[in-house]
């Protein structure tokens, strides 16, 4: 039996550039994660491969309303779709280059904890988590930067409209700077260019999430069509995230200047980057209780932003221990649940 885990993650500052060649920071978190067991078919001959349903995958209801309620919840899609897209890319994969696969059947099998729409990249780590479990049973390698394009090319499949970042932390995990400004390089390759960063740069962040969370493909969808008609405002706006995570880079590796002025400087960038996001989208693309979820912890003087395309926020508190309680408490106050974010450190053979 093989189970392997991927993990939630927050895009930090640059998001949603990363879909339009821009830049972006993330960071992978212990707080969440989602686990894909694989088990191989006990029957030496049988090539059958089957999927068990997951916590998502609900085929029958105790009513109509029931139905309804859980659809609106958590969508109308569960996790089997991911890892039957996954499955069929994979040999895709394994084919044009060669790879040989053997015959075992297996059935793969799911579970997550990560919050359903959320912004915390749910669905990508569970074919990330598959991803990994196929790799170990059939012994074969995808390298590791072909990994994120590959995880991208499934959700695209089944319509997502996303960009690299996600895919990128949760394969890399750790910290990662994202430069994806190269569009020669992205198209013949499917990859950006990377760059490790230590986690000890990261000043302490805050996870705030609520409720109502955000379909990220029907959010991005007017966005990405409006790009593509080149309209001034969103390309302008894009090249001003990606500006935001360079400055950010710079501003974390500086770690021999003032601490005040740095964790200041970055303070505004996170809130530039949602600043420039509400521009783009509106607030009644983000949602208002979305827009609320960042503007309070801001009304305290701290940084806030869409952790992804809403649904959670990442907090950051300059000004200390009485600041994160203040922020802590009107945050919970309204409903929205948070925790201390846990950064999840990079492979040591990474």
């Amino acid at each position: 039996v093989i189970t392997e885990r991927a993990y939630a993650r927050i895009g930090l500052f640059g998001n949603p550039s990363d879909g339009y060649f821009g830049r972006t920071i993330s960071v992978s978190i212990q707080n969440f994660f989602s686990e894909v067991t694989l088990v191989p078919d006990q029957q030496c001959f049988s090539s059958r491969v089957s999927f068990e349903p997951g916590p998502y995958d609900w085929n029958a209801f105790d009513s109509l309303t029931a139905l309804a309620e859980h659809t609106k919840a958590h969508g109308h899609y569960g996790g089997v779709r991911l890892l039957r897209a996954l499955c069929v890319r994979f040999h895709a994969y394994c084919a044009e280059r060669d790879i040989p696969l053997h015959a075992q059947g297996f059935t793969l099998k799911y579970r997550t904890d990560i919050p359903k729409r959320a912004g915390l990249s749910g669905s990508s780590s569970i074919i990330v988590a598959g991803l990994r479990c196929l790799m170990k049973h059939y012994d074969a390698r995808v390298p590791l930067e072909d990994q994120p394009h590959l995880v991208l090319q499934c959700e695209r499949d089944l319509g997502i409209n996303a960009g690299l970042q996600d895919r990128v932390i949760q394969t890399y995990e750790g910290a990662v700077s994202m430069d994806f400004s190269d569009e020669k390089r992205l198209v013949e390759t499917g990859a950006g260019r990377y760059e490790r960063l230590p986690t000890s740069v990261f000043p302490e962040l805050m996870l705030v999430w609520g409720d109502e969370g955000s379909d990220s493909g029907a959010t991005h969808a007017d966005v990405k069509r409006r790009w593509e008609n080149g309209e001034p405002l969103v390309r302008e706006t894009m090249g001003k995230l990606a500006t935001v995570a360079a400055k950010a880079r710079e501003t974390l590796l500086a770690v021999d200047s003032d601490e005040a002025s740095r964790r200041s400087t970055l303070v505004a960038l996170m809130n530039e980057n949602f600043d420039l996001r509400r521009l783009m989208f509106g607030d009644e693309a983000l949602g208002a209780r979305n827009v609320d979820m960042v503007m309070t912890p801001r009304a305290f003087g701290a940084g806030a932003k869409f952790t992804g395309s809403g649904g959670a926020a990442v907090v950051m508190c300059p000004d200390g221990n009485d600041q994160w309680e203040k922020v802590k408490e009107a945050c919970e106050a309204k409903g929205f649940k948070t925790a201390r974010v846990v950064l999840n450190p990079a492979p040591c053979a990474a």
